[in-house]
């Protein structure tokens, strides 16, 4: 950076002089400013950048730790749900007088009706009867020669297990399973 200054007049040489010592303080100033960073100054900036990757990492750490911490509270949640709805099924079979495990869509067609929903998902085959207040529902291993009920359960209208022994043998007369 230069400045030019065009002075005229008998002290022009002094005013000349501290026009330059002006100039030279001024670039010197800039050039501080704008100069390229020592060592130390990039030390500096490496730690820094440094702390911020560390700090990055800690809350990265952070929350995965809560991510993982809420996994396994669900893990439980759902655990403790299967559990129950093992329990109700189990309660079911034990209430129930009538025994569809074992036996076949053809045997089970004949026995109650044609279902009102048969659905294959990979290896399971699901059909679900429909009564006023309930659903029954059977599930088989389609990989079977003779696909047979491994499973089932009664639900009612809004999908909950059904668990008292009234009811459950309401779903099945209404099914009319008897």
């Amino acid at each position: 950076m230069l400045a030019t200054f065009l002075i005229t007049g008998c002290a022009s040489v002094e005013i000349a002089k501290e026009m330059t010592k002006a100039t030279q303080s001024i670039e010197k100033s800039v050039k501080q400013i704008f100069k390229s960073p020592d060592k130390k100054e990039d030390e500096q900036i490496k730690l820094i950048e440094k702390r911020e990757i560390s700090k990055k990492d800690k809350e990265t750490k952070k929350q995965k730790i809560l991510i993982e911490k809420q996994i396994l509270i669900e893990k439980r949640e759902i655990s403790n749900e299967q559990e129950k709805v093992r329990k109700l099924v189990t309660k079911q079979k034990k209430i129930s007088t009538i025994n569809l495990l074992g036996k076949t869509m053809e045997e089970l067609t004949q026995l109650i009706a044609t279902p009102r929903l048969i659905r294959k998902d990979g290896k399971t085959i699901t059909a679900r009867f429909d009564s006023i207040n309930c659903r029954l529902f059977v599930f088989m291993n389609s990989t079977l020669n003779i696909p047979r009920i491994e499973y089932y359960e009664l639900r009612n209208g809004e999908g909950k297990l059904i668990d008292n022994k009234k009811d459950i043998e309401l779903c099945f007369k209404e099914i009319k399973i008897s």
